[in-house]
């Protein structure tokens, strides 16, 4: 038998205000982190991101009426603080000198400083999930973001141990990706259909939509890396590439033109690259895939057994994941 959880009324929020309020919590965690820490949370706190999965998450969790509550406001902050997290993280693997347009964590206070930072924002992610009411014990927002942080690292795993793999599937591109960038997503639409009240059949709705935006997300900042440029990315151009990571539009690429695999382990210029790929069609290829998981989650969406209004929030959000 399912064990209950009494939830206490919660005042009804707007979907805007709900937003500015995770806005708002998230800064106020890292302004109130203890002495020892504070100066890096503090330094993190100047800059912010999209926010995306947040928003998500606080669109799925609207209920009938177009509303949520403030328990989607603080599982919502605790998404974005565990995401916050994973890029301290990917930041010192990377070697990267900037994160959000200001200094990388671990430039400005080193690595060994940076890393407890990050696992820092990972407890104080779960503190604050564990304060999340739900209907069903088996749903705690706490119990469920464990199993997607092992996702994520499973997947960072998997990208590292392929590190200027030229050879690297596209299967286990997609198992990589699936961890490190869609796990969060997925959890994000998740956690917003608990708090939503929604009949349990929607569920699986839910985790697939959310699965696809976050792979359309990710496949759409591979393309980015050699379509857009630096000013518009805001990130050098080819720094995949350059960091060893092998994304879908080399994939296909190497795979079509056997000649680019020589070059490529010799050593190529990114202007060439960037041509080949086009040319070899890498970067065609990876707008279909984009097309084919969009349209998937279009369908979900609008099959969905919920409001307009919700339906209409889900929709721009695909859009948004296409970079477009």
């Amino acid at each position: 038998m399912t064990e209950k959880i009494t939830m206490s009324e919660q005042t009804k929020i707007n979907l805007n205000q709900a937003f500015e309020l995770v806005k708002h919590e998230i800064q106020q965690k890292l302004k109130a982190a203890p002495a020892v820490i504070k100066a890096q949370t503090l330094h993190l706190a100047k800059t912010s991101g999209k926010n995306i999965r947040a928003k998500a998450l606080i669109a799925c969790s609207a209920n009938t009426d177009g509303m949520t509550t403030q328990d989607a406001v603080h599982a919502a902050a605790a998404v974005e603080l565990l995401h916050l997290a994973t890029l301290v993280h990917d930041d010192i693997i990377d070697n990267a000198n900037k994160r959000r347009g200001i200094e990388a964590l671990h430039k400005k206070y080193g690595k060994k400083t940076a890393v407890l930072c990050g696992d820092y924002l990972m407890c104080l992610a779960l503190q604050l999930a564990s304060s999340v009411q739900v209907r069903v014990v088996e749903d705690r927002i706490d119990n469920l973001l464990p199993g997607y942080l092992t996702e994520i690292c499973l997947g960072e795993l998997r990208q590292n141990k392929n590190n200027k793999n030229y050879r690297l599937s596209e299967n286990e591109y997609f198992k990589t990706i699936s961890g490190k960038t869609a796990a969060l997503f997925q959890a994000s639409f998740y956690i917003g259909f608990v708090l939503s009240g929604e009949p349990e059949q929607n569920k699986k709705s839910y985790t697939d939509i959310g699965r696809y935006i976050g792979l359309i997300f990710q496949l759409a900042d591979d393309c980015m890396d050699y379509e857009a440029t630096q000013k518009v990315s805001k990130k050098p151009v080819l720094s995949d590439y350059r960091q060893g990571v092998i994304t879908l539009p080399l994939i296909y690429a190497l795979k079509k033109d056997i000649s680019l695999n020589g070059k490529v382990e010799g050593g190529i210029e990114p202007k060439a690259l960037k041509a080949a790929v086009k040319i070899a069609g890498g970067l065609n290829y990876t707008h279909s895939i984009i097309d084919k998981y969009y349209n998937k989650a279009k369908t979900l969406i609008e099959n969905l057994d919920t409001n307009a209004d919700k339906k209409e929030n889900m929709l721009l959000l695909l859009n948004k994941s296409t970079g477009k």
